[in-house]
């Protein structure tokens, strides 16, 4: 199923990220570049101006790309690279392990946790490795104390960046099912519409480019409030929803727009298709609704609107549907009406 724009939010944050760090290793870049050059290191100042043009040619395409987690991976695997090497071929007092420290900060903010913890665990072990082998192994006047205290600083640095990660994602997305579910029946609510609605008519085939809106609603719901009482009638709100959710298709969406208004999202139908499902739902509304203490019959009416026939924007369709659906109550209600 395809996602909601709604969750570009995310992606955001991590451009924002990606930017602030391109930019961080340009300057740098640039700076060790020249450095490496003058003191003769001329190889590795070649490496670093390529991964400056790679950092170039990244910012350049940061804002645009849909490859956003492919692009930082490709970065991190050049720039933890050079970081490597560069700890390979330096002397232990120019201090270039000391770039180690931000492996697991970049991992985990540029691509979360689960690739963040491949890449964090790759390069920081490797540059142990290197560390031990190359300042301990071949230079015994390395102190064993230094690259202990160079490790643990890393392990805590890499433990708070994984929970920091952890922490913010599953944060985000609490807060992004709060703004995007209705919290009595779990469908989605009205602010996701208009973006699930955006998706669907630019995602569609050329020749499928069809979406129809069924708007419903309860008939009399608040005389079952009324006569029952609240508890009674928001458990048949949520049996209406189960029943919507039993009668949609996979690429359908549904959504409540609160108090006993819920509405569907059906791409890909004819008229004629849409009419029979908003007919089908109405008769499993009436006939099928099941909850404990509430012993009358329920009805709904229902207006069904289509784009592009009936529009091109959403607040169109939507004025259509809304409008039969009011028909369709004028008209003795239990009905739907889709002319």
């Amino acid at each position: 199923m395809a996602t909601s724009n709604l969750w570009g939010n995310e992606l955001e944050f991590r451009r924002t990220v990606l930017r602030v760090v391109l930019l961080v290793i340009i300057v740098a870049g640039v700076i060790f570049t020249i450095n490496n050059w003058i003191v003769g290191h001329k190889v590795l100042a070649f490496v670093e101006l390529l991964v400056v043009v790679l950092s170039l040619a990244i910012l350049a395409i940061h804002k645009k790309t849909t490859n956003l987690k492919l692009w930082s991976s490709v970065f991190l695997f050049a720039l933890y690279t050079v970081i490597l090497i560069g700890i390979l071929s330096a002397s232990f007092t120019s201090a270039l392990y000391s770039w180690l420290f931000i492996v697991p900060v970049l991992s985990y903010l540029l691509l979360g946790t689960q690739l963040g913890t491949i890449y964090s665990v790759l390069y920081v072990l490797s540059g142990c490795g290197i560390l031990t082998y190359r300042h301990i192994v071949h230079n015994p006047d390395t102190p064993v104390i230094a690259i202990v205290n160079i490790a643990l600083t890393l392990t805590a640095i890499w433990a708070l960046s994984y929970t920091y990660e952890r922490k913010r994602a599953e944060t985000v997305k609490r807060l992004q099912e709060m703004a995007s579910l209705d919290p009595l029946t779990g469908l989605n609510n009205r602010l996701l519409l208009g973006s699930i609605f955006d998706m669907l008519c630019e995602t569609l085939p050329e020749k499928q480019k069809s979406v129809s809106m069924v708007l419903v609603d309860l008939d009399h719901f608040k005389r079952v409030n009324d006569k029952y009482g609240h508890g009674v009638g928001d458990a048949v709100l949520v049996d209406v929803s189960r029943i919507i959710n039993s009668m949609r298709r996979r690429n359908d969406w549904a959504f409540r727009f609160g108090g006993e208004e819920f509405c569907l999202l059906v791409p890909d139908v004819t008229p004629s298709q849409a009419h029979s499902i908003a007919e089908r739902l109405r008769h499993s509304v009436e006939h099928s609704l099941n909850v404990e203490g509430f012993d009358d019959n329920m009805s709904v009416s229902i207006g069904v609107a289509r784009w592009p026939e009936n529009g091109n924007a959403l607040s169109e369709i939507y004025k259509v549907a809304d409008e039969r659906l009011y028909k369709a109550k004028e008209q003795g209600r239990n009905q739907t009406v889709s002319k």
